[in-house]
C-alpha cells in the first residue's frame, strides 16, 4: 500500500452523483426518470443547478436515449430545463448498439464527453438486468467502470425498476454491489403530484444524501 497512489475524488453533486464512476438512478414507471435525465443535463452543461449542488465547470454530455424521440419528447424538455443543447451529444434509435460496443470509450474522448447518461439501460443490454443470471450483466458493468475510472467521466444508469425496496430495485445494491458507487430511487406519490422525491439508496464513497424533492414538467410524465 505504501506504492498506491492516492487519487483524489471528484463529485458533480456530493454525495449523489460522483466523476469517475458508476451512478443508478431507477425507479417505477411515470416516476420522473428521463424529466431527472434532462434536468441533471441542464445542470452540468449550463449550471442550472440542483438543490443542494456545488458550482462547477460545465462540460459536455453523451446521452443515451432509446425510448423517446429526440425532437418531440428529449429536446422541449432540455430546453425548459435550461440545458445548453450545444454541449449534448446524443444517440438515439442506434439498436442493436449495445453498451458493449468499442465505441463508447472513443466517443466520450473524442467529444470530451464529462457525463455519461444512459436511458435506460435496459434498451443497451444484450441480457435481461432482472432474469435469472444476473452475472452476464457483470461484465458489461466492470467496462463502463473501466472507462469511467480512464476518462474521470460520470456514468449514470437509467432503469426500470418496480420503486424503492422492489426486488428489481434491490438488484442494483447488491448484485452489482462493488460496481455501483451510487444507488437513487425515484418515487412518485401519485399521477397527480407534479413531484417526485429522490432517495439515496447506497452510496460506497460517503454517507448517503438526504430525499431531495424533484420537480416534474408539466405535460410529459416518463
Amino acid at each position: 500500500m505504501s506504492e498506491v497512489k492516492e487519487q483524489p475524488l471528484n463529485w458533480l453533486w456530493y454525495p449523489y452523483i460522483p466523476s469517475g464512476k458508476i451512478t443508478v438512478i431507477h425507479g417505477a414507471p411515470d416516476s420522473g426518470k428521463t424529466m431527472f435525465a434532462c434536468q441533471l443535463m441542464a445542470a452540468f452543461t449550463s449550471q442550472k443547478n440542483l438543490e443542494g449542488m456545488e458550482e462547477h465547470p460545465t462540460g459536455n454530455v453523451l446521452y443515451f436515449s432509446a425510448d423517446d424521440d429526440l425532437s418531440d419528447m428529449v429536446g422541449p424538455r432540455l430546453i425548459e430545463s435550461g440545458a445548453d443543447l450545444s454541449r449534448i451529444l446524443a444517440v438515439n434509435d442506434m439498436l442493436p448498439f449495445t453498451l458493449a460496443d468499442e465505441s463508447i470509450e472513443k466517443l466520450i474522448e473524442d467529444f470530451n464527453i464529462h457525463v455519461m447518461i444512459v436511458d435506460p439501460i435496459q434498451e443497451y443490454l444484450e441480457y435481461e438486468v432482472y432474469g435469472d443470471e444476473p452475472e452476464l450483466i457483470y461484465p458489461i458493468l466492470h467496462k463502463l467502470e473501466g472507462i469511467a475510472k480512464h476518462t474521470g467521466c460520470a456514468m449514470i444508469l437509467i432503469a426500470y425498476s418496480d420503486g424503492l425496496g422492489s426486488e428489481n430495485g434491490n438488484i442494483w445494491k447488491n448484485e452489482f454491489a462493488e460496481k455501483i458507487s451510487s444507488v437513487l430511487c425515484l418515487e412518485r406519490a401519485d399521477m397527480e403530484t407534479k413531484e417526485s422525491c429522490l432517495i439515496h439508496e447506497k452510496c460506497l464513497l460517503a454517507p448517503e444524501g438526504e430525499k431531495k424533492t424533484v420537480a416534474l414538467f408539466q405535460n410529459n410524465k416518463n
